[in-house]
């Protein structure tokens, strides 16, 4: 399956990528031997992106082949929506520095911009939409051509429908879905599978820009095997749309930021043998799209 997008794999092609911090990338590297991830996740505020910059460009000192995948939020420090602010200017010098950082950089570079929008009243859609374009615009008319957007919605029963945020066909280089919870992986649960129609009808590659073993972890070897990943890859391999993965390798039981506190376990590839030689296994096929 083809839709000739920007950075699109040929064929069944799944690019292999992870995060969602330096240790715990370099952690998940080595445990996956030498299946090393592809794309580096990482995560910008709108509010804070000289920050970002400094930290990114010393993080990517120590992986200077890999392409970037980054999760830009468009809110404030206290959750507020700035979509608005975006259309106003307020962001416009940031957005400059961050477009030319990127640029130089010279690598591929995916960009989730307001990612999980569906959330509901995270965004105004009519500004979310037009704050989109806005960003879009910015680094198109700067004629830098290493970056494509990824609409990514975390589709879920009690989220806002998706449609209401589209900023249009020629605004968007590929869908997202963020999945975290094995009843999402079924084939059957109908928020998911919809948005995966709504990709195909649109004619864009869907890239996974966050997933973890949510609530099954890998502490249980075997049973966290048959209870999530294997459920999980049988579910991009029966949708030949999704074309890129990304796996949050972290101890949710330690972070209790997201998600109920404390209850998604410790998903940290390296700290289950069995589950990590499985997964091994599953990343030598010749489907995935590692490091070079």
């Amino acid at each position: 399956m083809n839709f000739n997008q920007k950075f699109e794999p040929k064929g069944n092609k799944v690019i292999h990528g992870a995060g969602q911090s330096l240790e715990q990338f370099k952690k998940y590297s080595d445990s996956v031997e030498e299946f090393k991830p592809a794309i580096y996740m990482t995560y910008a505020k709108i509010h804070k992106i000289q920050q970002w910059i400094k930290k990114i460009r010393n993080e990517l000192k120590q992986f200077p082949d890999l392409m970037l995948q980054i999760g830009l939020k468009l809110l404030d420090a206290d959750g507020k929506d700035q979509t608005s602010k975006v259309l106003a200017g307020k962001y416009d010098e940031d957005l400059d520095k961050f477009f030319r950082m990127i640029q130089k950089m010279k690598r591929s570079t995916f960009i989730r911009i307001g990612y999980e929008f569906d959330k509901k009243g995270k965004y105004d859609s009519d500004n979310f939409v037009e704050a989109w374009q806005y960003i879009t615009d910015k680094f198109r008319k700067a004629k830098i051509e290493n970056i494509a957007t990824v609409w990514c919605a975390c589709p879920f029963n009690g989220t806002d429908p998706v449609e209401k945020y589209y900023p249009g066909d020629d605004y968007v280089d590929w869908f997202g879905i963020d999945v975290f919870f094995a009843r999402h992986l079924t084939g059957k649960y109908k928020p998911v599978e919809d948005f995966l129609t709504l990709a195909k009808k649109h004619k864009k590659p869907v890239m996974i820009g966050e997933s973890t073993a949510a609530e099954v972890g890998v502490l249980d070897g075997e049973k966290s095997w048959d209870n999530w990943f294997k459920p999980y890859f049988e579910w991009i391999g029966k949708h030949k749309q999704i074309k890129a993965f990304c796996y949050i390798n972290w101890d949710w039981i330690k972070d209790k930021t997201w998600g109920s506190p404390g209850t998604w376990g410790n998903c940290r590839i390296e700290e289950n043998e069995e589950v990590r030689k499985k997964y091994v296994q599953e990343l030598s096929k010749l489907k995935y799209i590692h490091a070079k």
